[in-house]
């Protein structure tokens, strides 16, 4: 199965092929997917029995955005037209109106990575992760047998783009880590210093060749960092079989916990490597109780040749003029990078000098839980 690369607009829809630099400097064809949001995923899945890749989440989950070469996601227009349009999905089999602009059936085959039924007919079981499914999962709330995190009685299992309803002023701050471990433990120390604290999402991989990864991981949850997973080997997902998916994110979770002698896990977040996904891959997180977290800024730092300038320019402007950063975005930032040496701290001090602060993702998400029951932080 090919990767198919999904960027979510709401004000257009089309497919188109172009070529993209992958992070590991390949060429590949990745297909484009432009829909307008709305249910349109959950009504083409009831109609032709597999799963919809279409944009959209609900409560603190902004419309589907996906990179394939560093382009920026969508943040406020984005998050006003989900909040506006989108709603919970139906369970299986549940069908809904398409919203005007939809895709056709080939179309939300191609964007969710499953081709034409030859196509998938002839592809080897090896390329493939699981049998198609009846209803998109990103739209759907509960997760049966997966636990409710502590303090969030109002959780929801929907992709998250952005933490809406916050009542502060309050950025979320990602950080993807798992290569370049001293540049990663600078990283490490320059938030220590400014007493921030960060979600981090961990590819453990080199952690686990490294003698130092277990005490780089204990150190994170001594400096107040909340951990995440972003998979053992940092690659595309959809070119899994499902075993090995599975194996991606449990290699992750073992490692954890293992280096902290069973007192932190990466439950329940989870972020796909190059957001590559599908319906199938999504199934199969959820059904391990994991919840994707994709980002509102990117802010670029893994394209080639980029400068801690260009970094800063790209989370404080949006096309050359100043962007409005809306409370609860989501911001990534990678522990790979030395330029995020000079771009972090530059960022973080005009976010501060702007009446932002910083939360993890659970801190962010309890808050604004709290604030829509009506409940006061102390």
């Amino acid at each position: 199965m090919s990767s198919r690369v999904v960027r979510g607009d709401p004000a257009r829809s089309e497919i188109r092929g172009r070529r993209v630099e992958t992070k590991t400097g390949r060429s590949e064809l990745a297909e484009t997917r432009i829909v307008r949001i709305g249910l349109v995923g959950v009504a083409l899945s009831a109609a032709i029995g597999l799963a919809a890749c279409g944009p959209g989440d609900g409560s603190n989950g902004v419309g589907t955005t996906a990179r394939s070469n560093g382009a920026g996601p969508s943040d406020s227009a984005l998050a006003s037209a989900v909040e506006a349009s989108s709603a919970p999905a139906a369970s299986a089999g549940v069908s809904a109106a398409p919203s005007p602009g939809s895709s056709t059936s080939s179309e939300v085959r191609a964007a969710a990575g499953l081709g034409s039924a030859a196509a998938s007919a002839s592809a080897s079981p090896s390329s493939r992760v699981a049998p198609p499914i009846s209803s998109a999962p990103r739209f759907v709330d509960g997760n049966l047998g997966c636990p409710i995190p502590k303090g969030m009685p109002d959780w929801s299992w929907r992709r998250v783009h952005r933490v809406i309803g916050l009542d502060e002023k309050a950025v979320v701050l990602t950080l993807d880590v798992g290569a370049r471990l001293s540049n990663l433990e600078k990283i490490l120390d320059l938030l220590r210093d400014r007493h921030v604290h960060a979600t981090i999402f961990l590819y453990t991989a080199e952690l686990e060749r490294s003698p130092r990864g277990p005490e780089i991981v204990r150190r994170m949850l001594a400096d107040g960092h909340e951990l995440a997973n972003h998979t053992h080997s940092h690659k595309d997902l959809t070119t899994f079989d499902e075993d090995g998916v599975k194996s991606e994110l449990e290699t992750v979770e073992k490692f954890v916990h293992d280096a902290t002698n069973g007192e932190a896990t990466t439950h329940p977040y989870f972020r796909e490597p190059m957001l590559a996904t599908n319906d199938a891959v999504d199934v199969i997180e959820r059904g391990l109780c994991y919840r994707s977290i994709w980002f509102t800024v990117d802010v670029g730092d893994y394209i080639p040749k980029v400068t801690a300038s260009t970094i800063v320019k790209n989370v404080l402007q949006k096309k050359g003029q100043p962007r409005v950063i809306e409370s609860g975005s989501i911001l990534i930032f990678h522990g790979s990078q030395p330029e995020n040496l000079v771009a972090l701290p530059t960022v973080l001090d005009a976010l501060e000098a702007d009446g932002f602060h910083v939360l993890t993702l659970s801190e962010a998400l309890s808050r604004s839980a709290a604030s829509a029951r009506g409940e006061t932080r102390p």
